[in-house]
């Protein structure tokens, strides 16, 4: 397996010794140095008051729903108990099942068993935070982008599209405490006085995000220039791949006994996956070592092939270890793209090409081959790419894909195995400092949870 990491001064080639991947799929890593710009030059353009010098602050009363992350955390610990997240009461209590499978969902229980029994079971989940929250208007700002002409997809526009979500969703649920920062008013009443809180909006901290975000976007620019990616490009954004994955990889797509018969069987045990691809390109059929000493009439038998394509807002891997740490952590990372691979392969086998864009019944019989995560920033503040390609034959394509479908029905298998047990303390914790799990098990009754001796 070999990885590619290619910047603006050399290249580097480094062999990953592996033999849990098919030798012919290669990992490329490619970054692009740049200068940042100053959000200065931007600020003219807006009337939004996160890149105004205004000093007014909107100011307003906390909501607060039913039982939310954030009120759980304000409980006294030990305060709740399962059964309030359960259904049925008494011998007929149960935790309910749920009906599908996202690719988060299955990384986080393969992460922590208990993280998923209450983030996705119990519905504990944790609100939008300034990361989230600035992925969702930066990858919003992305796809809208590819709205524009060629010549029009600027620098500028890019911010703009970013500037005006921004102002049309800061004050949204999701997002209008986000900069709150608690004070203490003084109320007085005849000859009594007392202090309560109130919640003022910090405009400052909220122009520091702001200016955070539009520093990701200028390295997108400075990784890939919009103007320059073909009309045809990209064929879908923001598209819904769902499908029903059998129980037997074997029956799939990508397994060996595939065939049209046991992938329209009704009676056949399967589960539900579905997910969000940002993006999918053609792309022509890259130069591999092998395809070097193929007869040129054959490779131009076939123009290209898909790209999946997903942004990430959050810092790139640090490949610093040893070859097989660095492809693991690799494989960890390409994950979700590979469970986008293998749903987009069953919904065209299954005859299922109705799109967003409506452009993925025109690439039918197109190999599903090269995935890109494209990282806004890493440790040294600038973006980058992580490609794989998956192999250039059917059958290395088929063993990748194929291991990600048993992958995915030992996560399913376990989910409702657990779920069967009804017992919330076998869903074991991880040891991941920054989990939720953490936060929110102690507010559980002692003993109702999972909790590991020390």
């Amino acid at each position: 397996m070999v990885w590619w990491l290619l910047s603006s001064y050399s290249i580097t080639m480094i062999t990953f010794l592996s033999t849990t991947v098919s030798p012919s799929s290669a990992f490329h890593l490619i970054g692009k140095s740049w200068r940042s710009r100053s959000i200065n030059t931007y600020r003219r353009n807006s009337n939004s008051a996160l890149f105004t010098t205004s000093k007014s602050k909107a100011s307003q009363k906390r909501k607060t729903p039913s039982l939310t992350y954030a009120d759980i955390l304000q409980m006294e610990d030990g305060a709740l108990h399962p059964s309030r997240f359960h259904k049925g009461a008494g011998d007929n209590e149960s935790i309910k099942s749920p009906s599908a499978l996202s690719p988060s969902a299955a990384a986080e229980f393969r992460a922590c068993p208990q993280s998923y029994l209450f983030q996705y079971l119990y519905g504990i989940r944790q609100p939008t935070t300034l990361p989230l929250a600035r992925g969702r208007l930066c990858h919003s700002a992305l796809e809208q982008l590819f709205d524009l002409k060629p010549h029009e997809r600027t620098l500028e526009h890019l911010n703009n599209l970013f500037r005006k979500n921004w102002s049309e969703e800061r004050l949204k649920d999701d997002y209008k405490n986000l900069f709150d920062v608690d004070v203490a008013v003084s109320e007085e009443s005849g000859h009594s006085s007392s202090t309560a809180s109130e919640f003022i909006r910090d405009l400052n901290k909220e122009r520091e995000w702001g200016q955070e975000a539009l520093g990701l976007l200028d390295n997108y620019y400075e990784l890939e220039d919009p103007r320059l990616v073909p009309r045809t490009n990209p064929i879908e954004r923001e598209m819904w791949v769902q499908t029903k994955l059998n129980m037997d990889a074997s029956k799939g797509v990508t397994g060996t006994n595939s065939n049209s018969s046991n992938s329209n069987n009704i009676d056949e045990a399967k589960f539900l996956i579905r997910g969000i691809v940002d993006r999918l390109d053609f792309v022509g059929i890259p130069n591999t070592p092998r395809s070097a000493f193929v007869d040129e009439n054959i490779n131009n038998e076939r123009s290209g092939c898909i790209r999946i394509v997903d942004y990430k807002t959050g810092k790139a891997p640090d490949f610093k270890y040893s070859p097989e740490t660095n492809e693991r952590i690799a494989n960890e990372n390409m994950w979700q793209l590979k469970i986008y691979a293998l749903l987009l392969r069953e919904m065209i086998a299954a005859g299922k090409t109705k799109s967003k864009g409506r452009n993925l019944k025109n690439v039918l019989g197109t190999d599903i081959r090269l995935m890109r995560l494209m990282y806004l920033t890493n440790n040294r503040g600038d973006a980058q790419y992580l490609d794989l390609d998956l192999g250039e034959t059917e059958e290395d394509r088929n063993a990748i894909l194929n291991q990600v479908h048993v992958d995915l029905i030992e996560v399913w298998q376990g989910i409702q195995k657990l779920v069967g047990e009804g017992d919330p303390l076998n869903f074991e914790h991880c040891d991941r400092k920054f989990c939720c799990c953490h936060k929110i098990r102690p507010k559980f009754e002692c003993g109702s949870v999972h909790q590991q001796q020390s």
